[in-house]
């Protein structure tokens, strides 16, 4: 059985008017699913409703409902399909189709995957040991942060954003992680490009501790976060010691506990959290 990795990434933004399912008005297009949760998530209020209205069809036209789309993602050919999101541009109406793909789309699109993950895996290499000469943050409450400000402390980049499942998923363990190291000798910052309204409206049902810094789409550019959640981990001397990896997702919250652990003891520091512990000189 394959292994499924939880994990988000940003694709090109391809969109038509669809005219290709007679099914669909004239007045539809194509979306990426991201438009769909962010109208969503824009209209708090209507969600149920916006859900239940959403039209759901096969390719022939036939309604399905939810719990068939389940069962067919869960056959051994589940991952063959694919959901097309659509919208009408005039009433706001949306559509899920079920798409099956054929194998010369199944190629390219598995192409066009590992090209993605090659330029990120080489973006990742890049940035590790790379030197940062200057960082400037505000954070949700409007507090610049800066290497002044922030002083010698290790810095954490976490970057998410508010529909990201894994990045939400595993915020109760980056929690624990603050927890254990404190703050003190670290300073941790959740970075994304969300708004400072889609963040406080996750805020209020998932606790996230870190420092929470929105509007930063020009920090994911700065430093072409291309899969979500990635961490970063800048040391006292304001370099990139950990950047992560797409093949070690499922170990990253280990890694980034050891790569802390190493420059804390490294630089004799002391956790101000947890368990005690008081580093002599030699």
């Amino acid at each position: 059985m394959k292994k499924i990795i939880l994990i988000v990434f940003l694709g090109l933004n391809l969109t038509m008017f669809a005219q290709d399912y007679p099914f669909l008005s004239t007045s539809t297009k194509k979306i990426k699913g991201k438009e769909y949760i962010d109208f969503l998530n824009d209209n708090p209020a209507k969600i149920d409703s916006i859900q239940k209205s959403t039209s759901r069809f096969l390719e022939n036209g036939k309604p399905y409902t939810q719990k068939y789309a389940d069962s067919i993602f869960k056959t051994k050919d589940g991952h063959v399909y694919t959901t097309r999101f659509y919208r009408d541009t005039i009433t706001n109406h949306f559509t899920y189709v079920l798409y099956k793909r054929s194998k010369i789309e199944m190629r390219e699109d598995n192409k066009s995957f590992n090209k993605y993950i090659k330029s990120d895996e080489k973006n990742r290499k890049n940035l590790k040991r790379s030197a940062i000469d200057d960082l400037v943050m505000v954070d949700i409450d409007g507090n610049q942060h800066d290497f002044e400000s922030i002083g010698n402390k290790i810095i954490v980049l976490d970057f998410w954003f508010t529909t990201c499942a894994p990045c939400i998923k595993e915020m109760p363990e980056m929690n624990k992680l603050k927890e254990e190291f404190g703050t003190n000798n670290v300073a941790w910052f959740g970075v994304t490009y969300d708004n400072k309204e889609k963040v406080n409206r996750l805020l209020s049902k998932v606790q996230f501790d870190f420092t929470i810094v929105p509007n930063s789409q020009h920090l994911v550019d700065r430093f072409g976060i291309k899969f979500f959640p990635t961490t970063l981990i800048i040391d006292e001397n304001r370099k990139i010691v950990y950047t992560g990896s797409f093949f070690k997702h499922n170990n990253r919250l280990e890694e980034i506990k050891t790569e802390l652990t190493k420059l804390v003891k490294a630089k004799k520091y002391s956790v101000d959290a947890g368990p005690a512990l008081q580093m002599e000189n030699d």
